[in-house]
């Protein structure tokens, strides 16, 4: 097979990587003009380093075609000619003169250019363009039109070999993009960054040495640059790039990372940056990926395929995602599946205790004076023989079990789940003072707030995806209940109904500490209860911080600093609910209830004519979280009802940025009746 392969010959044009391919299957003649030298400069091309050659067929940029094959052998026709855009000017003429089906490929539409590609597709029997959110205008006007996305080529974009000397690399322009430039430039006063304008092996060498390379795409186009970037290994940040099927290709987390908006860039830079396991991780899948089923050889096989008419259209993204990741399994092995097996029955106090909590006033023996004027079972785990047998037949101890190593604490805390006997239980952590009040004020939170499954004095809102909080609620910033995402560990109560065979579980593969809280907090949310901060000042604790300073902590035969502990367990936290939520066609990470939070914290606000606090409150809120739509909107929402239209445009707009198909209009109407009945 014969074929004729047209476009401008420079060596940095899509067409090469095409031509690459195509050569390794196929007899392939190149037909079409030079790349213009003065456009070298024009379009900061200097470090192109590689020569400008002719074509197999050199012409100008508007050939007639019926004169060029009356130039060639007959045996020299071609059996498929393929027209690729690539510069500006190249339009042959007299294309049915042609003896072969004639086929295109559009890789700009996103660049104004989706007039003239929408007259020049129709010159030509089958259509292929690189940016699906074209499709259905392409079809209005051809009835043979298909979605080919870019690739990769791994001979250029390969691994290589080399030290990460980069935060952050990026290659690319910066003509006319402001955006871009702005979102460089403030990355480049936070961390270290690389930017050059290069090509071909040295473009995959400053990928390679970088530790995260930097995308952002142009009117939401899927560029080269996500497949490039993927196949040299090395984690991908790009935006979302709506309606081009990158999110349906690869999924956020696990392949590549993504950004929501400009003001998350950097907080996801130095989520990767702080984790480089998970980072790796991300980025070693993320080349499996791309390798598996986004190549030009995959490409080049589906095109042909289907101009041929041996297949009726291309791989759909469905299609694409399922060849890419076929016999991978998870991004982090097995998924963590809980394990309950426990029995019960009035209120109960569980405390693991390692040690005479050196770092702080209060210990396991202030505790248990404390727990002397509050009823209720005493349970005490012991993670160390010795300190068990200076405790023993302590009378406030109603009963111990002691174990001979350090088992961790979620494991403590399961088995003081599965030792007591009353609908309560507290768990507590042994360097802490509790009064009564505080106890009592948390048992009628479990008693009378709806749906309650957990209650504590401190807890927060959480950005689950990059495991950081949005808003703590910390002793004394709030007077009245709070329904959060997930309640602070030194000390919160649970009813214990909810804990059993297929019922809530605290996930001892977290062993021995950090992320139990938070992966309780989803537990409980999955199983349609609540977790809520109760204001009580009658407690004190002090966040010592100091631990990972201190020592490093040996717990089942293992000795580890917490720093190690908290990278393992936010990749076993973050496998088992992208795991989760996978199975259930849902991104558990992505929720939080801080959206409801805001809304009824500001309707109350303003039902109450505290304008100025409600917009206070609602900036705040959205400034800790500017990736939130809902929470931008509601900002624009309270400055709009406060008078100040221009003020509130802004937030309007990124509520559309953030997520083109939110329903502006309809939050602002549901603010408004909501206000309105709450005066009636």
């Amino acid at each position: 097979m014969n074929i004729w392969l047209s476009y401008v010959n420079y060596p940095i044009t899509t067409a090469v990587y095409f031509e690459r391919a195509l050569r390794r299957q196929y007899r392939v003649t190149t037909i079409g003009p030079r790349f213009p030298h003065e456009l070298i400069d024009r379009w900061q091309l200097q470090n192109m380093k590689l020569a400008l050659t002719d074509h197999d067929i050199p012409t100008d940029f508007t050939p007639d075609m019926g004169a060029v094959l009356a130039s060639i052998p007959a045996g020299e026709q071609p059996d498929l000619y393929l027209w690729i855009e690539s510069v500006g000017g190249h339009y042959p003429t007299n294309l049915e003169a042609l003896p072969c089906p004639r086929a295109c490929y559009l890789i700009d539409s996103h660049l104004d250019n989706i007039s003239w590609h929408l007259e020049w597709a129709q010159r030509f029997d089958c259509v292929f363009i690189a940016q699906r959110e074209y499709l259905p205008r392409f079809r209005q006007v051809h009835p043979n039109v298909h979605w080919l996305p870019l690739a990769c080529d791994p001979g250029i974009h390969a691994k290589l070999d080399l030290p990460k000397c980069h935060d952050v690399g990026f290659v690319g322009s910066l003509v006319l993009n402001p955006r871009r430039q702005q979102l460089l430039q403030s990355l480049e006063e936070k961390v270290q960054l690389h930017y050059e304008r290069c090509f071909w092996d040295e473009m995959a060498r400053v990928f390679s040495a970088s530790r995260i390379v930097f995308n952002n795409a142009v009117n939401h186009d899927l560029n080269m640059r996500v497949f490039e970037v993927m196949a040299t290994g090395t984690l991908l940040l790009t935006d979302r790039a709506r309606q081009s099927g990158l999110e349906e290709l690869f999924r956020d987390g696990e392949e590549l990372a993504l950004y929501r908006c400009d003001a998350e860039v950097e907080d996801v830079v130095r989520f990767y940056l702080n984790n480089p396991e998970l980072r790796e991780l991300v980025a070693a899948r993320g080349r499996e990926v791309v390798l598996k089923a986004h190549t030009y050889d995959h490409r080049v096989a589906d095109l042909v395929a289907v101009a041929q008419g041996s297949k009726p259209t291309t791989c759909s993204a469905g299609e694409l995602r399922e060849r890419s990741t076929g016999g991978l399994g998870t991004l982090f092995g097995t998924a963590v599946t809980p394990r309950i097996d426990f029995s019960g029955q009035s209120r109960s106090f569980v405390i693991p205790v390692l040690d005479y909590s050196p770092a702080s006033e209060f210990n396991i023996t202030t505790l248990l004076k404390d727990l002397e004027n509050i009823p209720g079972d005493v349970l005490v785990v012991f993670n160390d023989e010795a300190v068990a047998a200076e405790l023993k037949g302590h009378p406030r101890i109603t009963r111990a079990a002691v174990m001979t190593e350090n088992i961790g604490v979620a494991r403590a805390w399961n088995v003081g789940i599965e030792m007591a006997a009353t609908p309560f239980v507290f768990i507590l952590n042994a360097d802490l003072h509790v009064e009564r009040e505080a106890v009592e004020v948390m048992e009628q939170g479990l008693r009378t707030l709806e749906r309650a499954a957990c209650v504590g004095p401190q807890g927060s809102f959480v950005n689950l995806r990059l495991t950081r909080d949005y808003l703590y609620f910390g002793q004394g910033e709030f007077d009245a209940p709070v329904e959060v995402d997930a309640v602070s560990g030194f000390l919160f109560a649970v009813k214990r109904e909810h804990f059993g065979p297929a019922g809530l579980r605290f996930e001892d593969a977290y062993t021995p500490c950090y992320f139990e809280e938070w992966d309780l907090g989803l537990q409980i949310r999955r199983a349609g209860l609540k977790s809520y901060v109760v204001p009580t000042s009658a407690y004190t604790h002090h966040w010592s911080g100091s631990i990972a300073a201190r020592r490093e902590i040996a717990c089942m035969g293992r000795s580890e600093t917490p720093q190690e502990i908290l990278g393992r367990n936010r990749l076993l936290f973050l496998a088992k609910w992208r795991e989760i939520g996978r199975g259930e066609g849902t991104d558990l990470l992505l929720e939080s209830g801080i959206g409801h939070y805001g809304r009824q914290l500001i309707l109350k606000l303003l039902q109450s004519g505290r304008g100025t606090e409600a917009e206070q409150a609602i900036l705040n809120l959205a400034a800790a979280a500017p990736y939130r739509a809902d929470l931008q909107g509601m900002a624009g929402f309270v400055l709009g009802h406060l008078g100040r239209a221009v003020e509130a445009l802004p937030y309007l707009k990124q509520t559309v940025r953030l997520d083109g198909s939110f329903d502006v209009e309809g939050l602002v109407n549901g603010l408004v009746v909501e206000l309105e009945e709450m005066r009636s």
